[in-house]
């Protein structure tokens, strides 16, 4: 199974597909007036990539279906003068700069309605209205939350949207769901799990979760992966079960830090291979934007210090920031925002980056 893809990568492939249409489109078409006919063409979706499959990508691919949260370009004549965009009675964002008189750009917005609707596309310009059937579908599964450090046997529950119909892979094992809603899925764990991904599919797509199975130190409670936690700071107010806000799971940690105060956490290094994985990852959320430094091993010669924002922010700490470290024995989070009274820091989804 490969890695998840990276966004920036995506963003790459789609600006190019986008520069290739809009070229093409130039072609025959200044785009400051209409041609006079409003019709569709052809639907493609600009790009098509299935996470389990290496070298699949595609894009501006020809569909007769739309699934909501993805880009689209749409092709005809009459769009130059484009007001609205809507599928299934819901408006949908386009960028202007996107749109040409003989295409049009579109990213369909994630809460499109798709169940028993009437699976239409409205297209309304300064020269007419144009109602299209095309089939709407649902987004691909979006996974919010399940146990990181399941043991085989168990019966975990996973908390998402979009779970029409599906397939739930534990690495490439395929597991029947004992019972499934839109948003939850209950299934028992097979064996031989370790260092392998939960993905889902549903009739849209697939969806690969961004932590592996074993690599949790921190999912709803500090995990057998730490063996201490603690605080340079004892007065400071630390509450490892915070249910009010979380990033993954149920619970987080609320920690209140004065200004360059430290909280530690204990790694069991002989709970897992060091070699299979590339880096730590973690969710930060500010009471207010600040910085926090990530000493490792006691050492204070490598801080790295990441920046966070008032809503959750994912920092991923590469091993190569932390000096190539050979063995796991502390790592310890320092409050570096700089301001006299510190923050109130949450932290959720601490644990390992597999290569």
């Amino acid at each position: 199974m490969k890695n998840i893809k990276n966004r920036i990568v995506l963003k790459l492939y789609f600006l190019a597909s986008i520069s290739i249409l809009l070229l093409a489109s130039c072609s025959n078409d200044d785009s400051a007036s209409s041609s006079g006919k409003l019709e569709v063409t052809g639907i493609s979706r600009s790009v098509v990539d299935d996470p389990l499959v290496d070298g699949d990508r595609e894009v501006d691919v020809p569909t007769e279906v739309i699934n909501a949260g993805n880009y689209y370009i749409i092709r005809g004549s009459g769009f130059a003068t484009l007001r609205s965009i809507s599928f299934n009675g819901l408006e949908s964002y386009f960028n202007p700069t996107f749109v040409t008189d003989n295409a049009i750009v579109v990213l369909v917005d994630q809460k499109t309605p798709y169940y028993n609707e009437m699976d239409e596309m409205k297209i309304v310009t300064n020269i007419g209205t144009l109602n299209y059937k095309v089939a709407i579908r649902p987004p691909s599964p979006n996974i919010t939350g399940f146990p990181i450090n399941p043991n085989p046997g168990d019966i975990i529950t996973i908390t998402g949207e979009y779970f029409l119909r599906p397939v739930v892979n534990f690495g490439e094992t395929a597991v029947e769901p004992i019972s499934s809603t839109l948003t939850e899925i209950k299934v028992k764990v097979p064996d031989n799990i370790q260092y392998k991904s939960l993905s889902i599919t549903n009739v849209s797509g697939t969806t690969v979760a961004s932590q592996s199975f074993g690599s949790a130190i921190y999912d709803d409670a500090f995990t057998s992966l730490s063996n201490y936690n603690g605080l340079w700071d004892g007065t400071n107010p630390y509450d490892k079960a915070y249910d009010k806000d979380v990033a993954q799971g149920s619970k987080c940690i609320s920690w209140g830090p004065n200004q360059w105060n430290g909280l530690y956490i204990g790694i069991d290094n002989s709970k897992f291979d060091i070699s299979k994985y590339k880096g730590f990852r973690v969710r930060l959320k500010g009471q207010n934007p600040g910085k926090i430094g990530i000493i490792l091993n006691g050492s204070d010669k490598i801080k790295p210090v990441y920046d966070f924002g008032s809503t959750w922010t994912y920092v991923e700490i590469p091993f190569s920031a932390l000096g190539d470290p050979t063995e796991l024995k502390e790592f310890t989070l320092q409050e570096m925002g700089g301001k006299a009274g510190g923050n109130v820091i949450y932290i959720d989804d601490l644990g390992l980056i597999l290569k």
